[in-house]
């Protein structure tokens, strides 16, 4: 049996996976798939296989990444093993992995300034509605309610109170799908929204063009902006982050991204160079009595 038909027609359905995550796990089929030159099958399911791959990924790509794949073979591993498809487990086979945690990058309030000033200038139409409306809202719900995109673009125009500046991102459209989620919004952001509504249209940000297609739409307008694009999920980090600065803790971006954890939000999301404490660490260190002697000069570097 084919991995890609185990993930299609069993695990995606049974997992409840949505069509993006889907589509990671089938991208990493395809990278193996490039690597044995043939389509991965259960049979493949084993140490030596899976390692060959994952190091050979090791060479091209970044441990994050590698990781990601790994996590994706192992779900499908581990399903398997559960359905008594291979005789071994895959903690019993593969060593661990993890990916470096690097410090939170988030978009500085100049640089979401600027995408939001160029987005409003773009040409053209998506869906009917005006591309530079369209992509300056999306922006703008993005910084303004930490949400995750995801669930941004499945926000429907029942889910919107206009007169009370309000969006409900429902729960079965949000990660976890745990509770609904209430934002408030601008008033400026909500006189976009009014803007926006077509006739008949259900989705407030509807999109007609493949799914990576948004993506490289917004990589365009950060190139053209000179920011460094981190993708949507970078507004996340961005909110979190003023967030906590403008209140002094940590404590009011956890509420605000609806993290179970404080530890998560500070860990992944708030951009210290945004969100600092009072005091850095130099700063509390006593001064060091370095006396009145100064540096010896080398007569002959001079």
């Amino acid at each position: 049996m084919l991995l890609r038909s185990l993930l299609n027609d069993e695990y995606a359905p049974l997992r409840g996976l949505k069509i993006r995550a889907r589509r990671q796990y089938e991208l990493t089929l395809d990278r193996w798939a490039e690597h044995l030159g043939r389509e991965p099958a259960v049979a493949d399911l084993s140490g030596l296989p899976v390692q060959a791959f994952l190091q050979a990924r090791r060479k091209v790509v970044s441990q994050a990444t590698c990781v990601k794949d790994r996590c994706h073979i192992v779900a499908l591993w581990g399903f398997a093993f559960n359905a008594r498809m291979v005789d071994r487990h895959p903690k019993a086979m593969l060593p661990r992995m993890t990916a470096p945690r690097r410090i939170p990058k988030a978009y500085r309030l100049d640089e979401v300034s600027s995408m939001v000033r160029v987005a409003r200038a773009l040409p053209g139409a998506i869906c009917g509605v005006p591309r530079g409306l369209y992509m300056a809202s999306l922006i703008r719900i993005a910084w303004e309610t930490a949400e995750r995109v995801g669930a941004i673009r499945l926000v429907e125009w029942s889910d919107v109170d206009l007169e009370e500046r309000a969006i409900v991102f429902r729960a079965e459209n949000r990660k976890g799908g745990a509770a609904d989620n209430r934002r408030e919004i601008s008033e400026e952001l909500a006189g976009w929204l009014k803007k926006m509504r077509q006739p008949g249209q259900r989705l407030v940000w509807p999109w007609d063009g493949s799914e990576t297609g948004l993506w490289y739409e917004f990589g365009k307008l950060c190139a053209v902006c000179g920011v460094t694009a981190r993708g949507f999920h970078g507004f996340r980090r961005s909110s979190a982050s003023y967030l906590a600065a403008a209140g002094g803790s940590a404590a009011a971006a956890q509420e605000h991204l609806t993290h179970d954890s404080v530890s998560t939000t500070r860990a992944h999301y708030l951009d210290p160079s945004i969100f600092r404490p009072r005091l850095s660490a130099v700063e509390m260190l006593p001064a060091l009595d370095l006396g009145e002697a100064e540096f010896v000069e080398d007569e002959d570097a001079a």
